[in-house]
């Protein structure tokens, strides 16, 4: 064979591969037509492999996901869709509500959260109803204060019912505070604790405003405002605290004391913040120094054997 043949037989296989990759799609279309989602997903997909993929293809390839079940597959191409072309933004939106549907039927809270979280980006207008009090209840419960603190507030805002309302909004206080807001939290948990709608959280609630007024009371002794602290301390000391948040508000207390000069006062908080700790804990042994630094060792129980 000549160099010319074999150049126009490389380029007759070329040409011939182009037009192969370019048909999936149209090989794609009759699958679909005929109900085979799984064998027009595969072609869809190789389409996308051959080339960049045009809108169209993308939302071809997110509608048979769907029928298969490829959740996650699907909300990743709905989004690129809505990418990809601006004006078929509520085409994506419409099928990742379809994905939210289907996922929430299969119990595939996963696949549910990815496609609520591709609706806020695509259709951040559109509500989510009663998905986002599920998204938001796992993610709560996973500890993703991230994703909780996105969700909660429209859950909240879509209960059925005052109880259910003051239950997501302790878990929304809940995710601030482990989010460290809390600025957040303390208002959140307050309006917990003065509506009195939920008995169960109540407690829960109490000691999670302990916890952040323990904290904003650090603050304001930090940034010099000891009377602002000695207030944020109180509340944290109030009953529904835990022992060592107690403990750690009195230690507090006691540097408030002592920032007004008020060495009798500092060493009775210090000594309070002893009480109810175990041997050798960390702030029975902040309190033992403070102590020693005043020269009050005589005032400090035995040390705990090590």
């Amino acid at each position: 064979m000549s160099r010319w043949s074999r150049a126009a037989a490389l380029l007759l296989v070329g040409v011939g591969c182009t037009r192969s990759a370019a048909d999936h799609e149209v090989l794609g279309d009759r699958e679909y037509a005929a109900g085979q989602y799984r064998d027009a997903l595969a072609e869809y997909e190789l389409g996308l492999r051959a080339t960049a993929g045009s809108a169209a293809l993308h939302a071809k390839t997110a509608a048979a996901a769907l029928h298969v079940g490829e959740y996650t597959l699907a909300v990743a191409e709905y989004r690129v869709l809505a990418e990809a072309d601006k004006s078929r933004a509520d085409e994506a939106a419409d099928g990742l509500e379809r994905v939210a549907s289907a996922a929430l039927q299969a119990g595939d809270h996963t696949a549910l959260g990815a496609a609520l979280s591709g609706l806020r980006v695509v259709a951040p207008n559109r509500p989510l109803g009663r998905y986002a009090r599920l998204v938001a209840l796992d993610a709560a419960a996973a500890g993703d204060v991230n994703d909780a603190l996105a969700y909660l507030p429209t859950a909240i805002a879509t209960s059925s019912d005052a109880r259910t309302a003051d239950s997501l909004l302790f878990l929304y206080g809940n995710a601030a505070l482990g989010a460290h807001d809390c600025n957040t939290a303390v208002v959140v948990f307050e309006g917990v604790l003065r509506r009195q709608r939920q008995g169960a959280v109540l407690d829960a609630a109490r000691e999670g405003l302990a916890r952040c007024a323990l904290v904003r009371g650090q603050e304001a002794l930090n940034a010099g405002r000891a009377a602002e602290a000695e207030d944020w301390f109180r509340r944290a000391a109030t009953p529904g605290a835990t022992v060592d948040v107690a403990r750690a508000a009195a230690l507090g207390l006691g540097d408030v004391q002592l920032s007004r000069g008020d060495v009798a006062g500092a060493v009775e908080q210090y000594q309070q913040a002893m009480v109810g700790g175990l041997p050798g804990d960390s702030l029975s042994l902040r309190a033992r120094q403070k102590l020693e630094a005043l020269g009050r060792a005589d005032s400090l129980p035995p040390a705990n054997p090590q």
